[in-house]
């Protein structure tokens, strides 16, 4: 049996919740429920220039919203709080002046621009940057205090190879050559991300750290500072990444890529000057500058790309949770598709939920190699759960993602909406299809599908056949589906013609198109008035264009 762990998980609020982000999660949440141990939620919030409270807010928003319940955390509590990390300096200082009074840490006075010009000397002559302690005599002290210097503090680095036992990629060392004099607290006077997570996951008893790998090479720099205050290291596990179909890393920089690569698309198509972006700020409605810089990628700004998408009608890559959210896509689906990325149950199941994850999951079924974000994979998944859920809690879904995004068919009512998931259900695979299915019903058509329009109204009798049927129609008693399938059933013994012959036109009359839910079940949606007045628009549109 093994013993309950307590696992973290540790987001930086700098921006949106990568998908990556919440895998993470989720495989820390798994295991600590699987050993029957605790899940922190801990918001690293050190970093004052780029964190913002309203990253964190949306980061634990998103994190509800896929279902994740922490132990300890924000909005929880828990023994070893706070667990916002700018509500621990206290803390974090205690240990940094320690070090410095053991000797283990100092001071380090270069300002950037000496550092820079130190790594640049250092890339010229073909050799790797470390820094390392140096002596600074006391008229270079006087001199740094009179030019309003704020030192840094630096860790020494151990004079030994590390080697860190990964729970996933098992053993990985370091060599002393490559170890780097560790900044732990920074000019500002808060810590570093590296100093500060290895006190809190000491004093917060973390057992096991799970993060992707693109931190591996973090955690030979923490074990240097869990070796310099005495403690014994986190264990931790290093989780595959996740690659695009393509076979690159799925990154939030593709946003910015992909609006880029439109931008120079349209500039070309257009014949605009090569460099002159002042159409595309005045379409976006952003100042000059930020287009300029996005374009020449001095910043990979997401509410840029953003904005340059809306402007260009671009459909942007969906790289964070709020995507997928706004996507509608339901977060049991997106957490089975993300339990899948990187790790197996050890059979061939697919749909999992989150009792079968947790029965299932276990550390040593996690991969080493890349995970491959498969999108088509997904949407069947989604719509796999779209079917499976209880009735209540699609719609309870559904009502969410409508304050979510723009669309008409945001307008129905709580039945309308339980008569339209009825009708759309069983085909959907997420909500933006659902939205664009029935916008119909809130939205007459002024155009017609031209395939459609050819084939059931304008080739043999169709339009003619509209015309009848909106008489029948007309005389309807009441507009209801049993009532609307009787008439047309006489209508069809009285012509002799087949339903078909009557509702193919009334479907690209009423809907624009030639594929919609059972007819019947569209006329009573719509109602009396709106099939009429919507036959007679179509006969109009037709007749104009004869």
């Amino acid at each position: 049996m093994t013993a309950p762990v307590r696992t973290r998980f540790a987001p930086s609020p700098t921006g949106s919740l990568h998908i990556g982000g919440v895998r993470t999660a989720l495989y820390c949440l798994l295991w600590a429920r699987h050993t029957g141990g605790q899940f922190l939620l801990r918001i690293e919030d050190t970093d004052l220039t780029r964190s913002s409270d309203e990253s964190a807010r949306g980061i634990v928003e998103d994190l509800e919203w896929v279902g994740l319940k922490w132990d300890e955390g924000p909005d929880v509590g828990g023994e070893f709080g706070p667990y916002y990390q700018s509500k621990r300096l206290d803390l974090y200082n205690k240990y940094v002046d320690q070090l410095l009074a053991a000797d283990r840490a100092y001071l380090a006075w270069e300002d950037h621009a000496e550092l820079t010009a130190e790594r640049k000397a250092a890339e010229a002559e073909k050799r790797t940057f470390r820094y390392r302690r140096r002596q600074y005599s006391d008229a270079d002290l006087s001199r740094f205090r009179e030019e309003g210097r704020k030192p840094v503090v630096r860790l020494s680095a151990p004079n030994h190879d590390i080697t860190v036992d990964d729970h996933v990629l098992g053993d990985v060392t370091i060599v002393a050559d490559e170890l780097d004099d560790l900044i732990i607290r920074k000019a500002d006077g808060f810590p570093t991300y590296h100093f500060a997570v290895v006190i809190d996951d000491h004093f917060m008893k973390v057992d096991l750290v799970l993060r992707g790998q693109e931190h591996l090479m973090n955690t030979h720099k923490h074990a240097g500072i869990f070796e310099a205050l005495g403690w014994e290291p986190t264990a931790t596990g290093h989780l595959p990444l996740i690659f695009n179909p393509t076979g690159s890393r799925m990154s939030k920089r593709d946003k910015a890529k992909a609006a880029r690569a439109a931008a120079r698309d349209v500039a070309k198509a257009e014949s605009y000057p090569k460099g002159d972006w002042g159409w595309l700020a005045q379409r976006t409605e952003r100042p000059i500058d930020e287009i300029v810089a996005f374009m020449k990628k001095s910043h990979d700004g997401v509410a840029t790309a953003n904005a340059i998408a809306v402007a260009l009608d671009l459909e942007l890559p969906m790289i964070d949770v709020s995507d997928f959210r706004k996507g509608g896509y339901l977060p049991e689906a997106l957490l089975n598709y993300l339990a899948l990325l990187g790790w197996s149950p050890g059979d061939d199941r697919e749909i999992l939920t989150m009792d079968e994850m947790v029965e299932a999951f276990s550390t040593d079924r996690i991969t080493k190699t890349p995970a491959r974000f498969d999108p088509d994979k997904l949407r069947w998944m989604n719509g796999e759960y779209m079917r499976a859920l209880p009735e209540d809690r699609v719609l309870e879904l559904l009502n969410a993602w409508f304050k979510l995004v723009d669309t008409p068919v945001a307008a129905a009512t709580l039945e309308q909406r339980r008569l339209l998931l009825g009708m759309y259900r069983q085909r959907m695979s997420t909500f933006a299809d659902f939205a664009a299915s029935a916008r119909f019903y809130f939205v007459a058509p002024t155009a017609y599908d031209s395939k459609s329009a050819k084939k059931h109204l304008l080739q043999g009798d169709g339009l003619e056949h509209l015309s009848r049927a909106r008489s029948a129609l007309e005389d309807v008693g009441r507009w209801e589906v049993d009532s609307l399938e009787r008439r047309l059933g006489t209508l069809c013994e009285e012509t002799g013609s087949k339903l078909g012959k009557f509702a193919q036109p009334l479907r690209v009359a009423t809907s624009g198109s030639a594929v919609t839910p059972p007819i019947f079940d569209v006329l009573a949606f719509l109602g009396r008035g709106e099939v009429l007045n919507r036959i007679d628009a179509c006969l109009g549109h037709f007749s104009e264009s004869a």
